[in-house]
């Protein structure tokens, strides 16, 4: 057993180092920053992720010095080791990965792990849930139209490790064809609320609160009802392109009452699928007061033009003609929230950077900014700005350096904030796992390396009926381009007509067996319900899923995931989905480690659950109850690891 596990190791450790190796050669063609727009990339070294982790660590000590506090111990290489997997790929080390790590001697071997953590699938497959979760994206926009387009575009993003702010300017001043730009996806998400869709804008890059300021002047804060509309009149004059000759045909067709026709269905699902993925309009920059304006500033029903608020922190200002409507209102507010002196936008996403890493935030909420000048340390604050500007927003790199910091390194604190005590970074505080990190973490266990696992695929194919049409013939991205350019009524009526009738004869001619290649292939895909990672899962997952169970956002509100604690958990740990995929899964990844000795078997279970070796007494608890329960036992042991605080925290 031992010379399997060796062998077993030594491979692993071939893998590893090749891997490294690799990776050292091309780190700096992988970690990349932009000096300036339309400019070529400058390569982002490790050698200066490290002197910036060594910036930030200075900082902190002053605090520590300033305090009077005494600096943490480091945390020991288990617990560095699962809190890595956790916070940089959202799940917890194979037993393989795990063996690696600790047993070698290499001292710059938090380096390392930090590099092929931040270089693997598992760290773009826990971004990507980050990314989903921060802009609500759904499955489905209303109705069940399907927002796939959308949800392909943020994975992209992710994969491409797109800067943030060109993230963000991309999806503000998007608009067109879904098939073809899905980042027209964030505002068709808020379809029919473009004032809703404003505040939780606001909110989520400038972290500026003004939903109360939709209604009335805020009574806490400094924004104005005027301020709300000036900003809304940026974004307002969104369409959907070019659906007048569909208003028409359909309306003719409710008349006569041959809507529920074959070609009364085609045409609703030409208005779901095709028009309803489609932003026209570029922005105003002019809009109505509401018939209910309760100032004196304005009057209901007056246009107001597009204009930023008069905040400093907010860096330059930006206005438009309030004569005239124009077409350039989403590529002006898209800029104006991205501008390099638009202190909220790189302040709010370095604190959501910074907690998502270090454990506490620089201030909290995370989505209502603090100027530096408030915060623990304004030095610490104002550096860690500065270094994402010069990052250029490349996320990535930024919790590279994080990850190589000593104050993320520190053991676990267990010293709770008092009411109005700002926070000191003395330590991580513990927390549950999040869903994703939890499921993921499972997944880990049942099936191995879920790295290795399927992801979804992509497919632009005609889905009508519950089944691909026309495959290999036309797609959704010709489909939309094509209808999308049609410009009267009988000219989409007899479109429409035609393509009725293509998908009538090719379902029956030989395009019958290209479809049902196509429909095993979706089937083979990524497994959408099955045991795959929580990125490759519907969005967000259905309900009685543990993902849904164990507190995953619901993709309707800002920030409404949750890791409190429920019975319904814990019911599913003893006796549900947990026990059945993990426990009582005999061909569950864990419980083909627990072979060869008693203590070999032991130890097995604990490096792949908890990520180290028993202590004496456990060794002794563990044999006592194989002694007692013979093959039981083992998953008794499995049942108690997984169900324990420490597998559930994030240390």
């Amino acid at each position: 057993m031992k010379d399997f596990h060796y062998l077993s190791m030594m491979r692993f450790c071939y893998i590893m180092a090749t891997c490294l190796a690799i990776l050292t050669m091309s780190v700096t063609a992988q970690i990349t920053a932009k000096s300036d727009r339309g400019a070529t990339k400058e390569s982002v070294t490790e050698e200066q992720l490290l002197a910036a982790a060594r910036q930030i660590d200075i900082r902190i000590a002053k605090i520590y010095k300033k305090k009077g506090v005494s600096v943490p111990e480091d945390a020991n290489d288990s617990v560095y080791l699962r809190r890595s997997f956790l916070l940089a790929v959202g799940r917890i080390p194979t037993v393989e990965e795990a063996r690696v790590f600790l047993e070698s001697d290499d001292p710059n071997k938090r380096v390392l792990i930090a590099r092929y953590l931040m270089n693997s699938k598992g760290y773009k497959s826990y971004m990507a849930n980050w990314l989903i979760d921060m802009l609500r994206v759904k499955e489905n926009f209303a109705n069940r139209r399907t927002a796939a387009p959308y949800m392909a575009w943020v994975r992209n993003a992710v994969a491409e490790n797109k800067p943030f702010d060109d993230l963000t300017r991309e999806l503000l001043s998007a608009q067109g064809a879904i098939w073809e730009n899905g980042a027209v996806g964030y505002y068709i998400r808020d379809k029919g609320m473009p004032l809703d869709n404003m505040s939780n804008t606001m909110r989520l890059f400038l972290g500026t609160r003004m939903e109360c300021a939709q209604c009335h002047d805020d009574p806490f804060e400094d924004w104005e009802r005027m301020d709300f509309f000036r900003l809304a009149a940026f974004t307002n004059g969104q369409s959907e392109i070019n659906k007048g000759p569909w208003n028409s045909v359909w309306r003719d067709m409710r008349e006569a009452k041959t809507e529920r026709t074959p070609l009364g269905r085609l045409m609703r699902f030409l208005g779901d699928e095709v028009f309803y993925g489609s932003v026209g309009g570029a922005g105003t920059g002019r809009i109505k007061l509401p018939n209910d304006y309760q100032y004196s500033d304005g009057d209901p029903g007056e246009w107001v033009s597009a204009r930023t608020p008069h905040e400093k922190s907010f860096g330059k200002s930006m206005r438009m003609s309030k004569r005239r409507d124009d077409d350039d209102g989403l590529e002006n507010f898209a800029s104006w929230v991205t501008n390099d002196q638009n202190d909220r936008f790189t302040t709010v996403i370095v604190n959501r950077m910074w907690k998502r890493i270090i454990g506490t935030a620089l201030f909290e909420p995370v989505d209502e900014y603090v100027p530096a000048e408030e915060t623990t340390s304004p030095e610490l604050t104002r550096y860690l700005v500065g270094l994402m500007k010069s990052l250029n927003y490349d996320l990535k790199a930024f919790q590279h350096a994080l990850l190589l910091t000593r104050v993320y390194a520190f053991a676990s604190s267990e010293r709770e904030l008092k009411p109005g005590e700002k926070p000191i970074f003395d330590g991580r505080k513990i927390q549950r796992m999040s869903a994703e990190q939890y499921w993921d973490s499972l997944v880990t266990l049942i099936a191995g390396n879920p790295d290795k696992l399927p992801t979804r695929g992509r497919s632009n194919a005609i889905y009508y009926g519950g089944k691909p049409v026309l495959v290999g013939e036309l797609d959704m991205l010709q489909l939309q381009k094509e209808v999308l350019a049609i410009k009267s009524p009988k000219e989409l009526k007899k479109y429409a007509q035609s393509l009725l009738s293509r998908i009538q004869n090719s379902s029956k001619s030989g395009n019958k067996q290209k479809m049902s290649m196509m429909m095993r292939s979706a089937g083979k895909r990524g497994a959408l319900n099955g045991v795959v990672r929580a990125s490759e899962l519907p969005s967000p997952a259905p309900k009685g899923h543990v993902l849904q169970i164990f507190g995953q956002s619901d993709r309707n509100l800002l920030d409404s995931a949750t890791k409190e604690a429920n019975a319904t958990q814990v019911l599913s740990m003893l006796n549900g989905q947990v026990e059945k995929l993990v426990v009582a899964n005999q061909q569950a990844h864990i419980h083909k480690l627990s072979r060869g000795s008693v203590p070999d078997r032991i130890r097995a279970l604990f490096f792949g659950i908890l990520s180290r070796s028993p202590n004496e007494s456990e060794m002794k608890l563990m044999k006592s109850e194989i002694a007692a329960r013979g093959e039981a036992g083992y998953r008794n042991i499995i049942s108690a690891l997984i169900n324990s605080r420490e597998f559930i925290f994030v240390p």
